[in-house]
């Protein structure tokens, strides 16, 4: 995919003084898919974030790829002559989309630094967690562990009686370390059928199929959003 994005350029690579504005809302085939199959992943892929009450791994190559096409747009941009036919109002929709697809990037990682935040010591404790997180997500996890500890043993853990002052204890009701609720009712949406689906903890089955949307605990279709088998909605 990343090499798609350097061939961007050469697939808008026309004659600009002499584009027409049809032409250019009606783009190739093989430049209309670029753009639109990245940016309805990326899309899914936030919302699945926004509604899972855990952080869900990292999807590196995919934001990589719409960078390069950010890069790719802004030398579109520039490449505009003002003496173009309608020149203005191309500046306008290239902006716009490039205006679209970074609200959705900055929401995306908004909303993964909003999880690492609110349950810091839980995902850097525990490997599976870790291997989500980008490098820059780990290394702000583990500042920001740091700092809360240091803040909160400062302000009031070293007044507490010895047996409260672990801030990592995890042995007692409730725990110190707070977690994400994958109880929590979450809805889906079916992409592909599943067939017979046991739930969790339950003797009860369901056929769970495509484009059928279903109502449940996170935990039990944990599994199918993993597999890519389910959209959260």
């Amino acid at each position: 995919m990343l090499s798609a994005a350097a061939e961007l350029p050469s697939g808008l690579d026309m004659d600009m003084d002499s584009m027409d504005i049809d032409e250019f809302l009606t783009p190739s085939s093989d430049v209309s898919t670029f753009y639109n199959d990245d940016i309805a992943s990326l899309t899914q892929v936030w919302i699945n974030e926004r509604c899972a009450p855990e952080i869900l791994p990292f999807e590196d190559a995919l934001v990589s790829n719409l960078m390069e096409m950010l890069d790719a747009q802004a030398a579109n941009v520039e490449n505009v002559p003002p003496t173009a036919k309608d020149s203005a109002f191309l500046v306008v929709l290239y902006q716009q989309e490039m205006e679209r697809i970074k609200f959705i990037i900055r929401s995306y990682l908004r909303t993964r630094l909003a999880k690492i935040q609110k349950h810091t010591r839980h995902y850097i404790s525990i490997s599976t967690y870790r291997e989500r997180l980008s490098p820059q997500e780990l290394a702000f996890a583990e500042k920001f562990q740091v700092l809360l500890d240091t803040h909160f043993e400062k302000s009031c853990v070293k007044e507490l009686p010895p047996f409260l002052q672990k801030l990592d204890d995890q042995s007692t009701e409730p725990s110190m370390v707070s977690s994400p609720d994958i109880e929590s009712a979450v809805i889906c949406r079916v992409r592909e059928d599943v067939g017979i689906f046991q739930l969790d903890d339950s003797t009860e089955t369901i056929d769970i199929r495509k484009n059928n949307i279903y109502i449940m605990r996170y935990k039990t279709l944990r599994r199918l959003l993993e597999e890519g088998r389910v959209d959260l909605v």
